[in-house]
């Protein structure tokens, strides 16, 4: 049986919380002091999808280039529904959001249920 470990980040809290102001800036366009708890979350979101990509990406290249199969099951009462501390976890991002929202003024809590 294979054991499935969340990969261990090379980012610090101080560098996710300079990608969390950046999103803020130049997606959301606002500062921190202006930024909604929703703001926070689609930063988040959004800093979170870029460490998450070239995983994606590779596993894409393998799913086209090799032989495999794919199956899929689609059920509504299994919907999941927000995925971003899922997409945390699967980045090894937890502690340093936890740490870069809390630094900005914001309840990580809250910016995950928003």
């Amino acid at each position: 049986m294979t054991k499935h470990v969340a990969p261990k980040a090379k980012t610090t809290a101080a560098t996710f919380a300079k990608e969390l102001q950046e999103h803020l800036k130049y997606t959301q366009g606002v500062t921190p002091e202006q930024a909604t708890t929703a703001d926070v979350y689609v930063a988040a979101a959004t800093a979170v999808r870029r460490h998450l990509m070239d995983s994606w990406m590779q596993t894409q290249h393998d799913m086209i280039n090799g032989n495999t199969k794919a199956v899929g099951y689609l059920s509504a009462e299994f919907l999941m529904g927000k995925q971003l501390e899922n997409a945390l976890l699967n980045a090894g991002l937890t502690d340093q959001f936890n740490k870069a929202v809390t630094k900005l003024g914001f309840d990580p809590k809250a910016v995950i249920d928003a």
